[in-house]
């Protein structure tokens, strides 16, 4: 019988690690004494940057491994450009950009012929303030997807059957919004610190998704899609002359509106420290979370905070997870995040999830190791084990120059400068016990925080009360949709 070549050669591999494996396995060697090399910086990717006449700017990033191109528009927007009266008109806006198609092209025309293609184009929101347009496909079809692709972004339909369709999925998730612990006390979170109607803690409701019309998609599109604040960032096979003759020729003449974008509104300051309390009777755990308002990326503090979070609650070598999980056996889940946002302060906050009956202990102990996270800094095999995970964890979402490339553009539409990633990573390399600890007495404060507590309070090992904090109990029921208007009767004519 005749051995293939490429069977010959993984048989001879085969008994070659037959041989070496048991030496490797020998005394003489320990894992403990491999030498990790230091991480490397970032690659230095320099894209093309150009900026059409109508204020657009563009990034562009060849590479020729692949026949591929991918491209992504990037849109600021203002939340208070959706009303209070139709929270939920951001999502069906972005979802309807791209599932209505447009006047020349409909959804279900673009669906079935970018599947024929190979290629792909989605629109949506990536945040609160950030709204975003995307394309993929082979290079061969890169002038046919950049056209559909722009055409998406200027001129979408927005039929109402698709509209519907989108508050169908609005619908559903309103409904099923009270089903998993973590939604509901993220939610309740949010409300709780920001405080209830905040523009930073708004829900869709069913009266709220009724409410948005077509006109309100396309005035809401307009706004967001202005030329004169989109970035855009292209990768993969094209050469940059000709991609930026083809973008020109498919944008350049999209007239800005010349509406400044407005700012974003204020983050409120610390909420008064108390418990809220959310009661779900048919819950057979609890879910408590501990926050306060946290702070911007841009902070001199974030590397060292980054640290302090994944010592403190970022993974099984943590103080939480140690303390609550593994010593004492109460929490299916811990940890903590420290709240950093891009656009605005984010939230700061520590979690656990754990049985009802031992509801107040674990409300206690989550709370006294993040006074000792501030009281008793972590020392210095804590933070070169944090450092470690977070700097390899930093390194990998990067691993691509494509990564790096959408970053850059999303840095520039969001006010970051273009070496932020360069300014993050010499922070953490510097990142000390000192640091950390320094970090966290700026931006940590037991004494503000706000608990909250989702259960069956008839389970719980003693009274709210007894944490010696005000208590405040909230509804989170679902208010029921709008009655429907009864239909019309028609007019009868005169004899």
């Amino acid at each position: 019988m005749r051995v293939h070549p490429l069977l010959r050669r993984v048989a001879m591999l085969l008994a070659t690690l037959a041989v070496v494996a048991p030496a490797a396995r020998g005394a003489e060697y320990d894992p403990k004494t491999v030498q990790t090399p230091p991480l490397r910086p970032i690659a230095d990717v320099r894209p093309v940057r150009k900026v059409l006449a109508n204020g657009l700017v563009v990034y562009l990033l060849e590479n020729h491994d692949l026949p591929v191109v991918r491209g992504v528009t990037y849109a600021r927007y203002s939340p208070t450009w959706i009303p209070d009266a139709k929270v939920g008109l951001g999502a069906i806006t972005g979802e309807v950009m791209r599932s209505g198609g447009t006047a020349t092209h409909p959804g279900d025309w673009l669906d079935d012929h970018l599947a024929a293609i190979g290629a792909s184009v989605s629109t949506g929101l990536e945040s609160q303030d950030l709204a975003s347009a995307s394309f993929r496909c082979l290079s061969d079809n890169t002038d046919e997807v950049v056209g559909l692709w722009s055409e998406v972004m200027r001129a979408p339909a927005y039929p109402e059957s698709k509209i519907e369709l989108s508050k169908i999925g609005l619908r559903r998730a309103i409904a099923e919004r009270n089903d998993e612990m973590f939604d509901i006390i993220g939610r309740v979170a949010r409300m709780a610190v920001y405080g209830k109607g905040n523009v930073w803690a708004r829900y869709p409701e069913y009266a709220t998704v009724e409410a948005v019309t077509r006109a309100d998609c396309r005035e809401l599109q307009r706004r967001m899609f202005d030329p004169s604040r989109l970035v855009i960032a292209v990768y993969g096979d094209f050469h940059a002359d000709d991609m930026a003759r083809l973008l020109t020729a498919k944008l350049g003449d999209w007239k800005p509106s010349g509406v400044p974008l407005p700012p974003n509104p204020p983050v409120p300051a610390d909420a008064k420290p108390r418990i809220v309390f959310a009661p779900k009777d048919d819950a057979t755990q609890s879910g408590i979370i501990i926050a306060h308002t946290g702070f911007r990326a841009d902070d001199p503090d974030y590397p060292a905070m980054d640290v302090y979070e994944t010592a403190l609650g970022g993974g099984f070598q943590s103080r939480l997870v140690n303390r609550i999980r593994s010593q004492r056996g109460l929490a299916y889940a811990t940890g903590a995040t420290t709240g950093e946002d891009y656009t605005r302060p984010g939230l700061w906050l520590a979690y656990s999830l754990t049985r009802g009956d031992s509801t107040m202990v674990a409300h206690d102990l989550l709370r006294e190791e993040v006074k000792k996270s501030v009281e008793q800094p972590f020392t210095d095999d804590e933070v070169r084990v944090a450092r470690a995970t977070v700097e390899n964890t930093f390194v990998f979402r990067f691993e691509q120059p494509s990564n790096v490339l959408f970053r850059s553009a999303y840095y520039e539409v969001i006010g970051y400068p273009q070496d932020f990633l360069r300014r993050y990573q010499d922070g953490l390399h510097d990142v000390s016990a000192a640091k950390v600890g320094e970090a966290a007495r700026r931006k940590v404060h037991p004494d503000r925080l706000v608990t909250v507590i989702v259960g069956h309070e008839k389970d719980f090992d003693r009274p709210l009360e007894s944490a010696g904090l005000p208590v405040e109990r909230v509804d989170i029921s679902i208010p029921p949709p709008p009655a429907a208007k009864p239909a019309a009767r028609p007019k009868r004519r005169a004899p």
